[in-house]
């Protein structure tokens, strides 16, 4: 029984069936033994890969966080350092202008009482020259009266004189102090 055609060929029918079953067998053998352990290793490294991806936009996402909180922490630096640079001029600047008061004031102190040594030294001039001047008046006053004056009319001569005298010592002053 031969097949003319040559497409059922009987004798080597069996041949080609025994090697599409066993073909067959081979594909179940790898899909049941050798396929899920190739399945399962491909899983996990996708997972794995999905893992190291996450961890990878995590890590990335905490560094942003960190490069800002870092840009935060150094423009609050800087912004203290201002604040302290400006704090620094103003002391410097109030510290300056207290020392120029105290400065003044210590001059108008030193000024202060050179006037008053100045006024002091004045009127002990004055009772000094007045002292003299009264000697000087009286004496005077009896070689030209060729008398004794009596004690009125003595105190009203010393006054005049010492009115006159003061009236050119305070001339004389304002001219020399001005």
């Amino acid at each position: 029984m031969l097949d003319p055609t040559g497409i059922f060929d009987l004798p080597n029918t069996s041949l080609i069936f025994w090697e599409i079953i066993t073909f067959l067998i081979l594909l179940g053998l790898l899909y049941w033994f050798v396929y899920p352990p190739i399945r399962d290793q491909i899983q996990q490294r996708q997972r794995t890969i999905e893992q190291s991806i996450d961890e990878a936009e995590k890590t990335r996402k905490e560094a942003r966080e960190l490069l800002q909180e870092y840009r935060e922490q150094i423009k609050e630096a800087r912004e203290e350092g201002r604040q302290i640079r400006e704090e620094a001029r103003q002391e410097g600047e109030a510290q300056r202008e207290r020392a120029k008061k105290d400065a003044r004031e210590e001059a108008d102190r030193i000024v202060a009482r050179a006037r008053e040594e100045i006024q002091r030294e004045r009127e002990s001039a004055v009772r000094e020259v007045r002292q003299e001047v009264t000697g000087m008046v009286i004496q005077a006053s009896e070689q030209i009266l060729g008398r004794s004056i009596d004690r009125d009319e003595h105190g009203r001569l010393i006054s005049d004189a010492l009115d006159e005298l003061e009236a050119d010592v305070a001339a004389a002053g304002s001219r020399s102090g001005r």
